[in-house]
């Protein structure tokens, strides 16, 4: 498979990707995170973001399109098509054959740090914050997540002490397995039945005059004594949040894509491959989100670590969510505080502030993420919006100024009697206040595109830190053609 080639001077950060009235959008602007805000209907994914999606591929980013709609893989076809990258597109989750097991990627990939249990135990958490709902649930009693931390913890040393390759069918073996019961150690039935012990025996072998041999004393200490020491409930419980959330991936299509062979890792989007997780959330659900966020996680990592971009000249790449919400982690907000020196263009659509808010947990701790993840977003466009609280988030981003009011009054009188008059007076005055320069019902009252309004969609476009040529202030408005356009960098939006 052929890889776009990069450009004759490489992806200077200066390169200009869109056009955004006289102002180029740039490599540099894109790498600093962009979310877009816009209803149902309002052209954020026509207008924006068809526009921001065909100049990554025009230029020869690598990426990763994460998916909500069914339509959306389909969509991406045409953009390969449109832009000549139909050889670097590959449709993971349809009827192409490749697979990604991402255990046995983590536990054997090459570079520093590679196969630590940590690193294994944090990647299985990310896609169980997920796949459980646990965000919703973040307010709550957190001994449940210490709790499925320590099980995945001492699953994954437990295989690497045996010397076993770690998988999620390994680790359900282990569990399934387990003593329920702090005597059952002692019992030869069970002993010779039992994969957990066969395997604590193998890792006691192996450890014996090594330097874990403290680390095997305390995985065999976990399931021979605090495991086996839980009551029936608590221990229920537990086990039940891992199975739930492991064996969707563990079954069928699933099975094939995460536990199987490695045909497809994320150094391919580094190299220019452009992945396209073809498992739509409304088609596949809850196992559609946590193979996306699979894929993300991992790909956040590999990029933070990769090698070829000293000196900030390798190839850029993107992460692509439409309707994000159902993709959002607490990662992304670390992640997303680098990306820029990774190069790393991060693009989120959604709907409005609350529906974001909601996906990160809700209620003071979930607006806080959702701030903290906003604020590391350098670029926010803005499309029609009916919901009141993104309207206002547009309104203050853009700011207050200084606001003259002007006033006119007229009066007049008349007089009926022995000396009949008539007459008026008219007063003119303006006094200034400080107000929003753009108030919050005007994101209401922009352009959604469609034929009615010449395929053109309107939006506020704001970059924190930069003042637009245009404008001369941090936001211009933008209309975005939702029409074919030509193949070079700046067709795809204009100031109006």
């Amino acid at each position: 498979m052929n890889r776009a080639e990069p450009p004759f001077l490489g992806w200077p950060d200066h390169q200009g990707l869109l056009a955004l009235g006289p102002d180029p959008w740039r490599i540099k602007d894109a790498c600093e995170g962009t979310v877009i805000f816009g209803g149902t209907g309002s052209g954020k994914t026509s207008g924006s973001g068809r526009a921001i999606a065909r100049s990554f591929l025009e230029a020869g980013f690598g990426g990763l399109v994460l998916c909500a709609k069914p339509e959306e893989p389909e969509l991406w076809r045409a953009y390969a098509a449109e832009t000549g990258r139909q050889e670097d597109l590959v449709m993971f989750g349809g009827d192409e054959a490749w697979g990604f097991n991402f255990m046995d990627y983590e536990s054997q990939r090459a570079g520093a740090h590679a196969g630590l249990t940590e690193n294994l135990v944090n990647l299985f958490m990310e896609v169980a914050s997920i796949g459980s709902g646990e965000a919703r649930a973040r307010g709550g009693d957190p001994f449940w997540e210490r709790a499925m931390r320590s099980l995945v913890r001492n699953c994954v040393d437990l295989l690497c002490m045996a010397g076993e390759p770690v998988s999620l069918h390994a680790m359900f073996d282990v569990i399934r397995a387990a003593p329920l019961d702090p005597g059952a150690a002692s019992c030869a039935e069970w002993r010779s039945r039992s994969a957990c012990w066969r395997r604590l025996e193998e890792a006691k072998r192996r450890a014996q005059g090594s330097t874990w041999e403290v680390d095997c004393g305390e995985v065999t200490g976990y399931w021979l004594g605090q495991f086996a020491s839980l009551g029936d409930k608590t221990r229920g419980s537990i086990t039940a949040m891992f199975s739930t959330l492991a064996e969707g991936l563990m079954r069928g299509k699933m099975r094939e894509l995460f536990c199987e062979a490695t045909s497809l890792r994320p150094e391919d989007v580094i190299g220019g491959r452009v992945v396209v997780v073809d498992l739509p959330v409304k088609e596949w659900s809850e196992v559609g989100r946590m193979a996306a966020v699979i894929w993300k996680y991992c790909l956040q990592k590999a990029v933070e670590r990769r090698t070829d971009n000293l000196g900030g000249g390798g190839r850029p790449l993107f992460i692509w969510a439409d309707e994000c919400q159902h993709f959002t982690s607490r990662y992304d907000t670390l992640f997303q505080a680098t990306a820029r020196s990774s190069r790393a263009a991060s693009v989120y659509l959604t709907q409005s502030y609350p529906s974001l808010a909601s996906a990160m947990g809700g209620g003071t701790d979930g607006r806080t993420l959702t701030d903290s993840l906003l604020g590391n977003m350098g670029t926010k466009i803005f499309h029609a919006n009916s919901d009141r609280e993104t309207n206002q988030l547009a309104a203050e981003l853009v700011g207050k100024r200084v606001q003259t009011l002007r006033s006119f009054g007229a009066t007049s009188s008349l007089t009926v009697g022995a000396r009949p008059s008539a007459g008026s007076t008219s007063s003119r005055g303006g006094s200034e206040s400080v107000d929003f320069e753009i108030q919050p019902m005007e994101f209401s009252m922009l352009r959604k595109g469609g034929p009615e309004n010449g395929l053109l969609a309107d939006a506020l476009v704001f970059q924190n830190g930069r003042i637009w040529g245009g404008t001369g202030r941090t936001w211009q408005k933008v209309s975005f053609s939702q029409g074919s356009t030509g193949r070079s960098p700046g067709s795809g939006g204009r100031r109006r």
